[in-house]
């Protein structure tokens, strides 16, 4: 019952569009993004990572998503980001209740969606990122400040639960998409 959605975020990611699902819990929106990333090969550069998640609230730090502060790097006054294996580095990545993000996370990811760069201290980093899914248990809240990012969601899904006993056990078993 989720071929619409897979269909839907492949589109987005061969269009270079983020996607991003709106559904209750348990309606399989990790499941899909994980699948999603697997259609597509490892990457060859050992830096990067295929896929980064994680569950976002509101105490989440910039140093969970983009990667601690490299200490060697502060004692030369130099503040700059491990982004190895965090979300700077990734071809995929999937943010869940992304509306729960603070600000700081939120400005970064900006332009991370516009213009594929990550800013780490003085530096420009690439961002090799193929794919960007999110979602959320609810839609952002108004007067926030959360326009700017919601609008970088040209494809958005709304998630149904799965309601046949026996597509959820073939959709949680299967190895592939």
């Amino acid at each position: 019952e989720k071929e619409r959605s897979i269909r839907l975020t492949l589109l987005a990611v061969l269009a270079g569009e983020s996607t991003f699902m709106l559904g209750e819990p348990g309606t399989a929106k990790s499941l899909v993004a994980r699948r999603i990333s697997e259609a597509f090969e490892e990457p060859s550069n050992k830096e990067e990572a295929k896929f980064f998640d994680y569950l976002m609230n509101q105490f989440s730090q910039p140093d969970e998503i983009f990667g601690p502060v490299s200490v060697q790097e502060l004692k030369n006054d130099n503040y700059k980001r491990k982004t190895s294996k965090y979300l700077p580095k990734a071809q995929f990545a999937f943010l869940d209740e992304i509306w729960k993000a603070n600000p700081a996370i939120q400005n970064a990811l900006l332009t991370i969606l516009n213009e594929k760069i990550f800013r780490n201290g003085g530096e420009i980093e690439h961002v090799p990122l193929i794919g960007f899914m999110s979602a959320s248990n609810e839609l952002p809240a108004k007067n926030q400040g959360l326009d700017a990012i919601f609008d970088r969601f040209l494809v958005r899904i709304l998630e149904l639960p799965i309601s046949d006993e026996d597509d959820f056990r073939e959709m949680i078993s299967a190895e592939r998409i």
